[in-house]
């Protein structure tokens, strides 16, 4: 199938629970909408944190809403490059082999062993999307883009939230000349 699928380029951010949240920013705090983003019912948040990786503080830091069930932080290469760290990629929600972390917001600190990470390529397919496409969820795919080039080893990812896009992070987009609503196909 040829079918052409937006970009949406991800900047550095954070996914908290709701102990999280309850720590970082009061007990029963609600979390507020800056944008929505396309996957139903996620936004960008007013609120930021500051991020410790180590030593190294990434100030301002934007949550995504709504919560989840767990706590993860999703960094760009150049945050690992610029706390000198190798870059460990994984999948959101698979903590598994991250890196250690620390979270402050107006009202504490929250400190985990596991859950920062750089995420890997992925495409967001609705259940209808699947069937179009002939595909499953956590299947392997390669995309092209504009100018041809390919990239390979993409996720496809799927629940009740997805809307099709193809999400990559903007260090590796700007490295491929690849813009937030730019096209691709899966080849």
């Amino acid at each position: 199938m040829s079918e052409k699928i937006i970009t949406g380029l991800s900047n550095h951010h954070v996914h908290v629970s709701d102990e999280v949240k309850d720590i970082l920013f009061g007990k029963g705090y609600e979390l507020h909408v800056k944008r929505k983003l396309k996957q139903l019912g996620q936004y960008a948040c007013e609120e930021t944190v500051n991020v410790y990786i180590g030593e190294n503080k990434i100030s301002n830091v934007r949550l995504i809403g709504p919560t989840r069930k767990y706590t993860q932080v999703e960094l760009l290469e150049s945050d690992f490059v610029n706390c000198n760290l190798p870059i460990i990629y994984s999948d959101s929600g698979n903590l598994e082999n991250t890196i250690p972390f620390k979270l402050e917001g107006p009202c504490g600190i929250y400190e985990s062993k596991n859950g920062a990470f750089v995420a890997r390529n992925h495409i967001h397919f609705s259940s209808e999307d699947l069937k179009r496409f002939n595909l499953n969820k956590g299947d392997m795919v390669s995309v092209k883009t504009k100018d041809g080039t390919i990239i390979k080893n993409v996720r496809v990812k799927s629940d009740e939230t997805c809307v099709l896009e193809f999400h990559m992070n903007k260090d590796e987009g700007i490295l491929k000349n690849i813009n937030t609503f730019d096209e691709v196909e899966i080849c």
